[in-house]
């Protein structure tokens, strides 16, 4: 499945001298996007042009743009939410070697944005974007090997990348679930993890510390 999926990449990868000048102008472009979405011109937000000029950039062959296009698609801003297009636009940032595109991509599957839900795809893109350095990447993989989701449960691998991506992310979910997988051999740690979640506004560590006082 992998070897398919990166073969698949290679499909989308134009050849690298047609790259060339256009990547390096692209972000000429991509600087252009940013400065109207940060509403430098006339003190306000043009998020029309925003992402008119994030597309030009990732059509360029720009990584970066095609990820924040992507997102532009995915939440409505700027433009329609078109889920399709969220998917193409974070596939094509993801072909480029973009670790959060990659990241992105393996939501989609997760989660069905834009594509059908595959568990089992959703984990190999994870994993590539984990490759990549990407410590949300290592955060969902954590999830999915705690309960078997896409791949074979694994708890030590599982708590082995929480404990990667926890101390970046400071995710209150990520320490509701490594609170339960260390409850037997560290208490004292997982009750204080259940604090910090609790503490973050998460329901079902607050409700787990009920229990145990």
């Amino acid at each position: 499945m992998r070897n398919l999926i990166l073969a698949m990449i290679m499909l989308l990868l134009p050849a690298s001298n047609a790259l060339g000048d256009q990547v390096r102008d692209s972000w000429e472009w991509f600087n252009a996007a940013e400065f109207y979405q940060g509403g430098q011109m006339k003190g306000r937000q043009d998020l029309k042009t925003t992402a008119r000029y994030f597309r030009v950039s990732a059509e360029k062959g720009n990584a970066v743009a095609a990820f924040k296009l992507g997102e532009i698609y995915e939440n409505g801003i700027g433009l329609p939410k078109d889920p399709i297009q969220a998917f193409t636009w974070y596939m094509r940032a993801a072909a480029r070697n973009d670790k959060d595109g990659q990241l992105k991509v393996g939501w989609c599957y997760q989660k069905g944005i834009g594509v059908q839900p595959d568990p089992q795809i959703a984990a190999i893109w994870y994993r590539i974007s984990a490759e990549n350095k990407n410590v949300w990447a290592y955060h969902m993989l954590a999830f999915m090997l705690a309960d078997g989701q896409g791949m074979k449960q694994d708890l030590a691998l599982a708590r082995r990348y929480f404990e990667i991506s926890l101390p970046k992310t400071n995710d209150h979910w990520a320490k509701w679930k490594l609170a339960s997988l260390l409850a037997q051999e560290d208490p004292k740690r997982a009750r204080n993890l259940l604090k910090e979640a609790a503490a973050a506004g998460n329901a079902q560590a607050a409700e787990e510390l009920r229990k145990l006082n």
